[in-house]
């Protein structure tokens, strides 16, 4: 097979493998594609938290419309799990019982337990494997599972809109109305690769925002809304209640009122109490429940406590073209948090509508 195929093949299972973005819980998004005499015959991908990997569901899509995968090849985005103490059996058992002659992939995975073996097991097996040096963009997506292995806790993504002198709001204006339509929307489309999203109490009351995706892409699972709220002021009537397709977790202390508490609980909203709320105690119980990439959307004391914990990842921050001066309130509450964004790299600038875009990673 040229290589012109080959890569073919493999941006059909990375494309495959984007359906799983934030459907997968703590597991990698992973595509998969089976190929028999120059034709697809099975694909899969890794839609579920604890069901089939994307090999599986590959193999199980062939056998359905009645093909034999003995002696076929197996594309896949990642390399083949082998351990067994997880909820599904391992994927390199699979690939040997049925015959398939050989295998490509894309990245090696770097759970420990994986890294390497699940070649070495289909090598050992007289299975051909070859890793496939595609430019992509699922390393970027799966920076998730990889916070999880290396890090124990979900990937952050802190982002926030400012004016040129860095304020983000004022009695007058809001947050949310700092950029234009264009930026609005921008941001809106970055949280459909997020499965949670991270505010506190203060931008509730002010905003009242939905923080939800409100793009066009309708297969996108909705991000769960995070509140830190520490004395559960939350109104019952706010717009993020009210989200039918996904329901606030929300983090209190253990002080806060019980009669408020049932109320919430009673419109199907949890509520978690902690001894303290700190980004450090949220990301160990989002961890827990099994979440992967967290957009924390601020405001300014949010955003201050994860730069002290120094528990983030990756910082987008969108620059309007407006003056806000001395009466807003600044990006951080103090210098030394501000030295702690300097200390990161800029990964890239683009402009977006009137505004400028700034990753930091």
């Amino acid at each position: 097979m040229d290589l012109n195929k080959k890569n073919k093949y493999m941006k059909m299972a990375i494309s495959l493998a984007k359906k799983g973005i934030n459907k997968t819980g703590s597991n990698p998004i992973v595509g998969a594609i089976i190929v028999k005499n120059n034709r697809v015959i099975g694909k899969g991908f890794h839609s579920d938290f604890g069901g089939d990997h994307a090999e599986i569901v590959a193999i199980k899509d062939a056998e359905s419309k009645g093909y034999s995968v003995k002696g076929s090849t197996l594309f896949v985005t990642l390399e083949p799990c082998c351990h067994t103490n997880k909820k599904t059996p391992p994927c390199v058992n699979a690939i040997i019982s049925k015959g398939i002659k050989q295998v490509y992939f894309l990245e090696y995975d770097i759970n420990p337990k994986v890294n390497g073996n699940g070649v070495k097991k289909l090598e050992s097996n007289k299975i051909k494997v070859s890793q496939i040096n595609l430019k992509n963009n699922l390393k970027e997506i799966n920076r998730g599972f990889e916070s999880i292995k290396i890090n124990n806790r979900p990937f952050v993504t802190l982002k926030i809109c400012t004016s040129l002198d860095s304020k983000i709001y004022t009695n007058q204006i809001s947050n949310n109305s700092i950029g234009d339509e264009i930026q609005r929307k921008h941001a809106n489309n970055i949280r459909k690769n997020y499965d949670a999203i991270l505010v506190g109490i203060n931008t509730i009351i002010k905003d009242n925002p939905k923080l939800n995706y409100r793009g066009k892409n309708i297969m996108v699972k909705q991000p769960t809304p995070i509140i830190m709220d520490s004395n559960l002021r939350i109104p019952i009537e706010s717009n993020v209640l009210k989200n039918k397709s996904q329901k606030p977790i929300i983090f209190c202390a253990t002080s806060a009122s019980e009669k408020k508490i049932k109320i919430l609980e009673s419109n199907k909203i949890i509520v978690i109490k902690l001894k303290k709320i700190s980004p450090k105690n949220i990301l160990k119980h989002l961890l827990r429940l099994n979440f992967q990439r967290l957009l924390v959307e601020g405001g300014g004391s949010v955003f201050s406590s994860f730069l002290k914990e120094n528990l983030w990842d990756e910082m987008l921050i969108y620059y309007s073209k407006i003056f806000i001066g001395k009466s807003g309130l600044g990006l951080c509450d103090t210098m030394d948090e501000l030295n702690k964004i300097k200390e990161k790299k800029i990964d890239r600038i683009n402009k977006i509508g009137n505004s400028i875009l700034v990753r930091i990673n």
